[in-house]
């Protein structure tokens, strides 16, 4: 230190033993059953999924919004790994991409109606309830196989699938704003300053005629 004072060490904390005191046998942390808690992360994914195709229509489905991702890709590719992975995970003979059953056997092409959209939808959320249908009871801190070789506690394997789906609805999610010409649900405005988005709130379904009334009338005066 600058004025040559000599700074003690303070006298580390023991760290408290993980053994109990009386027998000296070593604490062993409660076991934790995850299988309730995978299923619950599927379904909430698959709730999300629903409410973001909720009224989708053609035209929104193949759009990109001026990219080259349209909606329908999305769900197509995230409804492959949501059946790649589940056939690994449990199937005896696991179909990779290539032999999964796409909607009317069209992987690479799509089908512009709105027929073949609500297919690729619902096959989605097909793969999805079979996920929570296979993990009902099943011990997921063991291995399963997965595509690219090997085996990961399924556990795991949920978690890839979820984050994976999860990523990509907001792809959607994005997608459909854009389209719609939709900003933030009322009152969660985050960005007035530079982007106007006057007339492009999203009123959500909790808030009465009269509580959207008085949020839009406080936004005119601001």
């Amino acid at each position: 230190m600058g004025s040559g004072m000599r700074v003690g060490l303070r006298p580390c904390k023991r760290r408290p033993s993980l053994a109990d005191p009386h027998t000296g046998v070593p604490h062993q942390p409660p076991e934790v059953n995850a299988g309730p808690a995978c299923v619950a992360l599927v379904e909430h994914v698959r709730l999300l999924t629903r409410r973001n195709l909720d009224a989708l229509t053609l035209d929104e489905a193949l759009s990109s919004a001026g990219g080259y991702r349209s909606i329908v890709g999305v769900l197509k590719h995230v409804a492959g790994w949501v059946h790649v992975y589940r056939s690994y995970a449990f199937d005896e003979q696991p179909r990779h991409w290539n032999a999964i059953d796409w909607p009317r056997g069209l992987r690479e092409t799509i089908e512009p109606t709105k027929d073949y959209i609500d297919e690729v939808a619902s096959w989605l959320d097909a793969g999805l309830a079979s996920w929570i249908s296979d993990l009902d009871g099943v011990d997921v801190s063991q291995p399963r196989p997965v595509h690219w070789g090997g085996a990961m506690p399924l556990h795991r394997i949920v978690s890839l699938v979820a984050t994976e789906a999860m990523y990509h609805l907001g792809e959607v999610n994005m997608l459909l704003s854009i389209v719609r010409g939709e900003a933030w649900e009322y009152s969660e405005e985050v960005e007035e300053n530079h982007i106007d988005t006057r007339g492009h709130g999203v009123r959500p379904d909790w808030m009465s005629d009269a509580q959207a009334q008085a949020h839009e009338e406080a936004r005119r005066v601001r």
